[in-house]
């Protein structure tokens, strides 16, 4: 399964490009599913669209914490805690700027795409009346190459399709695809992530764990157990032993969000 996130605010067209992701990878053959999560303020606060792509059919159905491919939809959305904490190990991001990824040393350890979506979008005239650029289909489009398991064909016809001034639309998403190609050639040894059923691949994960000082703040409330999607959570032995099946686990982080007495930390991250 891979999982992709994409973080604007009211405008950006991060639920349409969740949709149109979505119907994209349907149409290529995979089992996806769209959703999107609203901030507090009635326009122009905090949006997040989520996007799951598997060859197996999907069984989550909760929030998404952490991504495989987080996109930015502005960089002034760029936070250092906040994105770090939002992509899995391994996990790519792609930033909507004019600048290089060398213009983000925060983000130097991760792999880091970026586009001018806005200069794309001016340039092809994909401007709404009030002067904002639609930057969701260039950002789509270099997406789908980082992807590299969408034909960009597919996701053109869903653009084509699903959106107005589609021939625009399609000429960005073409434009973000050629970026991102020609930015990833000196990347192409690296390998994606492999979608591998509902639970995802091992080696793309981070786990929740737990070491036997910082488990001396757990009360067994089994709130952890309680919120796992997927079951992957046991206690066992006495004193109580926290216990992940890392052969369903999903990486979600729902158990380390929802832990009241933060006695749950990711792999390799212990920050007592």
């Amino acid at each position: 399964m891979i999982e992709v996130m994409f973080q604007g605010e009211g405008g950006h067209g991060s639920v349409v490009a969740a949709k149109l992701l979505a119907q994209a990878a349907a149409r290529s053959g995979f089992h996806a599913q769209s959703f999107a999560s609203y901030g507090a303020l009635r326009r122009g606060g905090k949006v997040e669209g989520y996007v799951r792509i598997s060859e197996e059919k999907l069984l989550l159905h909760c929030k998404m914490y952490i991504a495989d491919y987080l996109v930015i939809m502005d960089e002034s959305l760029f936070d250092e805690t906040a994105t770090a904490g939002a992509i899995k190990n391994n996990g790519k991001i792609l930033v909507n700027t004019s600048k290089a990824k060398v213009d983000f040393p925060a983000l130097a350890d991760f792999d880091v795409t970026t586009v001018d979506a806005y200069r794309i979008a001016r340039e092809q005239g994909l401007v709404i009346p009030g002067g904002m650029p639609v930057i969701n289909t260039t950002l789509l489009g270099a997406l789908t190459a980082m992807l590299d398991i969408i034909p960009v064909e597919d996701l053109i016809e869903v653009i084509k399709t699903n959106t107005p001034k589609s021939d625009q639309n399609a000429a960005c998403a073409e434009e973000g695809y050629q970026h991102a190609i020609a930015a990833s050639e000196s990347k192409r040894s690296m390998t994606p992530p492999t979608i591998d059923g509902a639970a995802g691949s091992a080696d793309m994960k981070r786990f929740p764990v737990y070491d036997t000082e910082r488990m001396k703040r757990c009360h067994t409330c089994q709130i952890c157990f309680m919120v796992c999607p997927s079951l992957a959570i046991s206690f066992e032995g006495d004193p109580i032993r926290f216990e992940v099946n890392r052969a369903v686990c999903t990486g979600c982080g729902i158990c380390i969000e929802e832990c009241p007495r933060e006695a749950i930390y990711w792999e390799g991250k212990k920050n007592d």
